[in-house]
């Protein structure tokens, strides 16, 4: 596994979830202090993070789920895992709704949704048929093609800022903890469970991954602030794509494209490809590793796209997607922070033992 080549995934899968999730969610946490709620959301992160490198460390040639199943046998492993896999269908699932009505909304209006959702479910299905290995060397080729994109979209909509907006600064209820909408956010911590599922001999080290987490909060201020400046936060907590409202602000009659928002939806959604290629990658590897090992996983994964495309055709309405939001919010606090606590301590408990 390549070292650098696995820090540029964990930073596009982040940045996948930033793009997806961050900026209407956060708008919608709190009403100010906005840079409160994003930075809550990081300082979160790294002590998770931190204890789940900690863990694959002592078990360097070994998956969190192998981890597990040393420990606990299978069955104690499948309690543990089966959570997991709840958020990660479940937010495959709402990822691929939420990007597929924004690709129709801005690149194919007069396309059936059920076409449209139908070319996502295959480059996903595709992307996890080739496996991680071949998703992680790809990334090098997905930073250079797509970053552009998404630094010139988001760059551009400065010069329509109005910095009067940024006030106030300061949250001092910190009421972002009891909206629902803050614990949406903690998706984008989805981009690191991926790392428990590579075995290698020398892991990735808490400082590289840290630094990865460092300038993906950049972007994730960015995200928030560029249209929270743009429009104001009475405005923009009404707007269910923030950040591609506002590159729309922008009128450049030399861009490539004819409406701007286009480099946006581009960017993003390959990212958010990428993204959901891993995740249902992790899904069908620990699906046929605890729970069906004597079934074929490219069948396990022709079976899963099926049911993603079914489900993702059910969903009537954008409220409706926003209660699975809610759902897999219990969810993904079990999966981001629970599961890699879980594995921290198995792992110290095993360790012990063999010891011993």
């Amino acid at each position: 596994m390549n070292k650098r080549l696995t820090l540029i995934l964990l930073f596009l899968l982040h940045l996948a979830s930033i793009f997806a999730i961050v900026p209407e969610r956060m708008i919608s946490a709190t009403d100010k202090g906005h840079w409160m709620a994003i930075a809550a959301l990081f300082l979160i992160e790294l002590p998770i993070l931190w204890l789940y490198l900690k863990a694959l460390a002592l078990f360097p040639e070994k998956t969190a789920a192998d981890i597990c199943m040393d420990a606990l046998g299978k069955w104690g492993a499948r309690l543990i895992v089966l959570p997991l896999l709840i958020f990660l269908f479940l937010l495959i699932f709402t990822q691929m709704y939420y990007q597929t009505v924004e690709i129709k909304a801005v690149l194919l209006q007069q396309t059936p949704f059920a076409a449209t959702s139908v070319l996502y479910v295959f480059l996903i299905f595709y992307g996890a048929w080739k496996g991680l290995s071949v998703i992680i060397r790809s990334s090098m080729l997905w930073f250079f093609l797509y970053m552009p994109f998404v630094l010139f979209s988001m760059l551009i909509s400065i010069k329509n800022l109005r910095f009067s907006y940024i006030f106030p600064v300061w949250d001092g209820s910190f009421s972002f903890l009891f909206h629902p909408d803050f614990y949406v956010g903690m998706v984008i911590y989805a981009g690191f469970l991926f790392l428990g599922m590579t075995s290698s001999k020398k892991p990735i080290g808490f400082g590289k991954a840290a630094a990865v987490v460092g300038i993906v909060f950049v972007f994730a201020m960015g995200s928030v602030y560029i249209p929270l400046l743009v429009f104001g936060q009475e405005t923009a907590v009404h707007m269910k794509y923030p950040l591609l409202m506002a590159s729309d602000t922008i009128d450049m009659e030399w861009v490539v494209f004819d409406w701007l928002p286009s480099f946006y939806v581009v960017s993003s959604n390959a990212l958010g490809v990428l993204k959901a290629s891993v995740l249902i990658w992790m899904f069908v590897s620990l699906l046929h590793l605890l729970f069906i090992p004597k079934a074929n996983s490219k069948w396990i994964l022709s079976i899963a796209s099926i049911i993603l495309y079914v489900s993702v055709q059910l969903i009537p309405n954008e409220n409706t997607l926003n209660n699975y939001l809610y759902l897999n919010s219990y969810f993904c606090l079990y999966s981001t922070i629970g599961f890699p606590i879980i594995v921290f301590l198995v792992a110290q408990w095993r360790r012990r033992k063999v010891n011993a």
